[in-house]
Parts: C-alpha cells; sequence; structure tokens
C-alpha cells in the first residue's frame, strides 16, 4: 500500500531535503479490494464495459480515501492505458465521482482508442 499527501509541501529549488513523519489513526472501513470494486461496477453501470479499477492507493487529505486508477482495456490490446482516477472514502465507502468526472473519464477513453486505431 501506497500513501498520497494531497497538499503541496512548498519545496522551492535547493531545498530537497525533507523528513516527513506523517501519524494517522483512522478506522478504515473500505479495503482497497472493495474501493476497486466499486469503481468496477461504477464504470460498468455508467460509463462502459472496457474500463475497471486498478491497484488503490490511500491519499490523505481532509479524509482517507482510496484513489482508484480507471484504466482501458480491450480484449484484443489488453491493457491500453490509465483513463482517470476516482476516489472512494475508506471510512463510509463513498464513491466520490460526479457526472463530470464520469463524462472526463469516457472522453479520455474515447481518444486513447481512437488514436490506437488510427
Amino acid at each position: 500500500m501506497s500513501a498520497v499527501i494531497d497538499k503541496p509541501l512548498g519545496l522551492t529549488p535547493g531545498s530537497a531535503q525533507v523528513d516527513i513523519q506523517l501519524r494517522v489513526s483512522a478506522q478504515l472501513n473500505i479495503t482497497p479490494f472493495i474501493a476497486r470494486q466499486k469503481v468496477n461496477v461504477l464504470m460498468l453501470d455508467r460509463v462502459g464495459n472496457l474500463l475497471h479499477g486498478g491497484e488503490p492507493e490511500l491519499a490523505v487529505s481532509d479524509r482517507l480515501s482510496w484513489r482508484v486508477p480507471v484504466l482501458l482495456s480491450t480484449p484484443h490490446r489488453g491493457l491500453m492505458g490509465q483513463v482517470g482516477v476516482v476516489q472512494v472514502d475508506a471510512q463510509t465507502g463513498e464513491v466520490l465521482a460526479d457526472d463530470e468526472l464520469l463524462k472526463d473519464i469516457a472522453e479520455h477513453a474515447r481518444r486513447l482508442l481512437a488514436g490506437a486505431s488510427s
């Protein structure tokens, strides 16, 4: 499991030395497996059957959430690439995706497919 800190650290050139100590204590009710399943269902129901969730990573911001990459695969070409990211609240299981995000994911997938067929 990897963790991502969602806030910029304010580094400037020449200040590359960092010592980060992070301690977060929280109840994670949603496993990475379940977060991926939720994204798979969302993609199938709302976007398309060629899209699926990749390996989630834990993101730390105002809430703990699983960032699940959305991947495009076809039966003939296999994995073609990532077309978006959907976050799933790691405590409640709420999928944090609105209509605009789903449209963007669908458009990225269309472009990737179009580019592969030319």
